[in-house]
């Protein structure tokens, strides 16, 4: 039998269909990511130019049933399940049958009705699915501590995992995603993280070109980090002479270089995401 997790923003992660023995995961269906193309008209020129892609928000359907024996037990359940999905807030699902792929949703109204002259009942919860694609429930630098949730079609050597902790000044960064990790214009989540010794730091993506640079003093107990475009200097921000750049991933391996530091220490920390 199939389980269903979610995690509410700001809470922790719960099994839905171990907390709710009555309630079973039928299915869990992720619809397909929603194009939205920006275009740009030139007078007296045939077509138009494409200017960006965005993915809109989509649509996932989890199917569920409730066991009940007496029309109390089926409200019960019900309440309970109301509780569980409604909210102010956005949410976090996944399936078992997929364990390293969630999407952000919020649920859509969907009446739970029993079966006809049965206390029992199959429905179908809509959720708009708000991140518009696949994300892993865990980030990068946190792979090791979730090979259960991996599998094939994730863009991932099994046998020979990428690690994301770096103490050099010249390394590679794999992104496994379906498309670029880019915090400035998608704004998607990645930390780099920066231990060493030294001042005026530099990194570099040797894949595209972008960068950003540091003028700042590093001693051994300092820490610099990227939090998606914002530089924060032992967790201050606005603490930094910088030039505003930032650093963007594209799919596969990406070549990083530091200068200006010494004993180096970096982490590179983001979700992978998937169609």
């Amino acid at each position: 039998m199939s389980d269903l997790y979610i995690m509410p923003k700001d809470g922790t992660e719960f099994c839905l269909t171990d907390k709710y023995p009555n309630i079973d995961l039928l299915e869990m269906n992720v619809g397909a990511p929603q194009i939205t193309p920006a275009y740009n008209s030139i007078q007296g020129s045939d077509g138009q130019l494409l200017q960006t892609v965005a993915f809109n928000s989509s649509t996932a359907t989890v199917s569920m049933l409730i066991k009940a024996n007496t029309r109390q037990e089926f409200n019960l359940a019900k309440s309970a399940l109301q509780g569980e999905l409604y909210g102010r807030k956005t949410m976090r699902i996944r399936s078992s049958d997929d364990p390293g792929k969630a999407v952000w949703v919020l649920a859509n109204p969907t009446d739970i009705n029993p079966l006809d002259r049965a206390d029992d009942a199959v429905v179908n919860f809509t959720f708009t699915v708000i991140s518009g694609t696949k994300v892993t429930p865990f980030n990068s630098d946190e792979l090791a501590d979730n090979l259960d949730k991996l599998a094939f079609g994730m863009n991932l050597d099994l046998d020979n995992l990428p690690s994301y902790h770096f103490t050099s000044n010249s390394f590679v960064v794999n992104n496994p995603s379906d498309l670029a990790i880019d915090p400035y214009r998608q704004h998607h989540d990645m930390i780099i993280r920066i231990k060493g010794v030294g001042s005026s730091v530099t990194v570099e993506n040797m894949a595209n070109g972008t960068s950003f640079t540091a003028n700042v003093n590093m001693g051994s107990s300092d820490v610099l980090a990227m939090n998606g475009i914002t530089l924060y200097y032992n967790g201050q921000s606005g603490a930094v002479d910088t030039d505003f750049g930032h650093i963007k991933l594209e799919k596969g391996n990406n070549e990083i270089q530091i200068s200006g530091l010494s004993n180096l220490d970096v982490t590179f920390s983001f979700p992978f995401l998937y169609f």
